[in-house]
């Protein structure tokens, strides 16, 4: 029988060589799969968690502002004009300190001209007095002389008459006592005593005597009767002249009075801008801190006032705040304004004054949303929110200015015996809440119900009790999901593996 060694023999070395093969390539899994497992050992240790508190959780509603004054003297402008010098927002003041200068020069050559008109108009009047005062003088002048000249032409008249009434009375005297010798001669010539040219003589010089008076009589009535019109004559001049004297007094009065009205027009205007120009210097009422009103509308970023803005009378252009009592001044979200109310305490931080924090109280929400702008230009952001303010209950003795900026957490409710973690610890798998427990080096996936959500954390209703260690992350799905309670853990620092806060 014929026997094959040499194949035989040359099999050995390949299964040898296939053996050794098999067990490189099973070494090299074992390697990979060891490898693996210690790389997911170590990440697994790596892992940052948290320890799940139990106490006292307060909700908190967050809101950014402004410190404000309670109480603040205004600084109103009780004139219009544009600002050409303004002090620095945010300086300290003292009573009677300038702070704005409205337009000085404008108003300066207001006044100037205001004052030039005033005594041009003090001048007309002053030139009408005299003008006036002549023209009255003179007329008084002519009523006096046509009164003397009446005066007069009466005493002469008088005289006159009286001189010639009695040469009348003389003349008819002469008359009666010819008449009484005719009477007496004719009886003598009739009883032949005297000659009958005696009665003749007597009888012609009766006659010439009665001619004489006659003529005398005739003088008179005509002296009488022209000094009558004369003594009209002169009467109208004396009216005339009283006429004069009404209308010069009159009109110097009627002028005078325009004159005075207009004096007292140009008096009234120096006077009022003479008030502007003293209240275009504004002045600090008191002490204190200066805070310029804004300007800005529509949402347009606002700024303190500054020179060149145009501001109106009654309008607050400064405040003077009473530093001793302090309130925050902020915004709330539709989403928060109903979780807020009055009386809600809260912590207010000041970024002007690093690790201090102050207690306050929701002193006032307004019940009106606004609507937020785009700041630069005014355009609606669609956004609404209600004004609110916080007073602080005690400012610690620290200066706080207002416009600083302050962070303000209201607390709205207050959960006792809460589990806490932070809302990174949760995650959502299938539409359940899930939570990682540390299980000595693993992680085991709970389901929790979620509550309350503040400031980056939220209260476990149910799932956890406390205590338990919570990663910060997901780190997979290495155990079943379970609905029990996690266990009670080994009290554990918040933060452990170099996790940070």
């Amino acid at each position: 029988m014929r026997v094959l060694r040499p194949l035989a023999g040359g099999l050995t070395p390949i299964i040898l060589i296939a053996a050794f093969v098999a067990l490189g390539a099973w070494a090299l899994r074992a390697s990979i799969v060891t490898r693996a497992e210690e790389q997911a050992e170590a990440e697994k240790a790596s892992v940052a968690t948290v320890t799940a508190q139990k106490g006292e959780f307060k909700v908190i509603v967050e809101a950014v502002g402004k410190l404000a004054a309670v109480n603040s003297k205004p600084v109103i402008a009780e004139v219009s004009g544009q600002i050409v010098a303004i002090a620095t927002n945010g300086s300290h003041v003292e009573e009677g300190d300038v702070i704005i200068e409205l337009d000085v020069p404008r108003m300066f050559r207001d006044v100037r001209d205001r004052e030039q008109e005033y005594r041009q108009a003090l001048e007309e009047l002053e030139e009408k007095k005299r003008d006036l005062g002549a023209d009255v003088e003179k007329a008084e002048l002519a009523l006096e002389k046509a009164q003397t000249e009446l005066k007069q032409f009466q005493e002469q008249t008088a005289l006159e008459l009286a001189r010639k009434t009695t040469s009348t009375e003389k003349d008819e005297a002469d008359l009666a006592l010819a008449r009484k010798r005719f009477e007496r001669q004719k009886k003598l010539a009739d009883e032949g005593l005297v000659p009958q040219q005696d009665v003749e003589l007597a009888t012609s010089e009766i006659r010439a005597k009665e001619f004489a008076l006659e003529r005398q009589i005739k003088d008179l009535q005509l002296t009488e009767r022209q000094k009558e019109s004369e003594e009209l004559d002169k009467q109208a001049a004396v009216t005339r002249a009283e006429a004069e004297l009404e209308r010069a007094k009159s009109r110097r009065e009627s002028e005078l009075r325009n004159a005075q009205t207009a004096l007292e027009v140009r008096k009234t205007q120096l006077e009022r801008v003479q008030d502007e120009f003293g209240k275009s210097i504004i002045k600090a009422p008191a002490d204190g801190i200066l805070v310029l009103a804004e300007e800005g509308r529509d949402g347009v970023q606002s700024r303190p006032l500054q020179p060149g803005d145009q501001v109106w009378d009654n309008r607050t252009v400064a405040t003077i705040p009473d530093l001793s009592e302090m309130r925050v001044e902020f915004m709330l979200r539709q989403e928060q304004a109903h979780m807020v109310k009055k009386k809600h305490p809260a912590i207010v931080k000041v970024d002007a004054v690093a690790g201090m924090t102050f207690e306050a109280e929701v002193t006032e929400i307004s019940q009106t949303a606004t609507e937020a702008r785009i700041p630069g230009i005014g355009i609606p952001s669609g956004e609404r929110s209600f004004p609110a303010r916080a007073g602080i209950e005690d400012l610690k003795h620290v200066a706080l200015r207002p416009g600083t900026t302050a962070n303000i957490d209201i607390i709205v409710n207050t959960i006792p015996d809460a589990v806490t973690v932070p809302l990174a610890c949760v995650f959502e798998r299938d539409e359940r809440s899930i939570v990682y427990v540390r299980r000595g080096r693993d992680f085991r996936p709970v389901e929790v119900v979620l509550g309350e959500k503040s400031k980056g954390a939220v209260v476990i209703t149910k799932g956890l009790k406390g205590g338990e260690e919570v990663a910060l992350r997901s780190v997979g799905e290495e155990a079943p999901t379970t609905n029990e309670p996690a266990g009670e853990a080994a009290p554990a620092p918040v933060l452990s593996q170099g996790a940070a806060e």
